[in-house]
């Protein structure tokens, strides 16, 4: 990959191909986890940026919070040259993308968000109050395993709740991600994890928001898809929606072609050329 300084920090990216820019913003513990959902043909009429969050993979740190790391991809938009781009966020990614819509709505031409975390405050305040009850010893028990450093361990109990094979789906990504995503788990359990259980956002920000929205979420019935899907039709009502049948989180590196064509599809219908036809 490049790297070029950004916000202080020495970034890593990844662009191929021409077209309108579509940036890909991946989630927690694994810099590669969207190499594949990238390069699927689906997007082959696309410029497609990938980039390593601050912390993760070739990118420097430290970590940072959801604005500061917002901050970090208008930087490389600015150093590519890019105006406006389509964004494509996963998990942590999606968080981020959310963030970085309200707050520079004039850089965002799509916003495609792939089963972000709901607001802890937004789930206080609702009919997923449980969930909380879920999550919040799952990240207490990721925390005790991490710092006995038994850092597999840590992950375990993290997807625990919702039953997904994280090492499967790392090595899914391609070689050297599960070992990637060892490395690196001080950037997330240290720096961001904690960023994660307090985020606040809700309609206030939600309604800075002008681009096109598309949600993505799974089938499968884990704890929290459906408090993502209720979550994101309260922020988002005429936003579009796919959800893809025998999927789950993880698809995008297990399935990244079923993953990538409806995106495709979407980011085609809301681009610049399109308006113009």
């Amino acid at each position: 990959m490049k790297t070029t300084n950004v916000n202080g920090i020495e970034m890593a990216y990844d662009v191929q191909g021409e077209g309108e820019s579509v940036l890909f913003i991946h989630g927690a513990i694994w810099a590669d986890f969207l190499r594949p959902l990238a390069e699927q043909p689906a997007f082959s009429g696309f410029q497609r940026i990938r980039y390593h969050r601050r912390g993760y993979g070739e990118s420097g740190g430290p970590a940072g919070g959801f604005d500061t790391q917002a901050a970090d991809i208008i930087a490389l938009l600015d150093h590519l040259d890019v105006d406006r781009a389509h964004l494509v966020g996963h998990s942590e990614g999606a968080m981020i993308a959310l963030v970085l819509a309200a707050s520079y709505p004039d850089r965002v031409r799509s916003l495609t968000l792939l089963e972000p975390l709901p607001s802890s405050s937004w789930l206080a305040a609702g009919d997923f109050a449980d969930l909380l009850g879920i999550l919040g010893p799952a990240f207490e028990a990721m925390v005790g395993r991490y710092q006995a450093g038994d850092i597999a361990g840590a992950y375990e109990s993290l997807f625990e709740p919702t039953g997904l094979d994280w090492r499967a789906a790392a090595e899914a990504a391609g070689p050297g991600v599960v070992d990637q995503g060892i490395k690196d788990a001080a950037t997330f359990i240290e720096g961001e994890a904690s960023a994660l259980v307090e985020w606040n956002y809700g309609a206030e920000q939600a309604a800075t928001i002008d681009s096109p929205v598309l949600s993505w979420s799974a089938a499968s019935e884990n704890p929290i898809n459906p408090a993502v899907r209720a979550f994101l039709y309260e922020l988002f009502p005429q936003r579009e929606e796919v959800i893809l049948e025998d999927g789950d989180h993880f698809s995008v590196t297990t399935d990244p072609a079923a993953v990538a064509e409806p995106i495709a599809e979407f980011v085609s219908r809301h681009s610049a050329a399109a308006a113009l036809t």
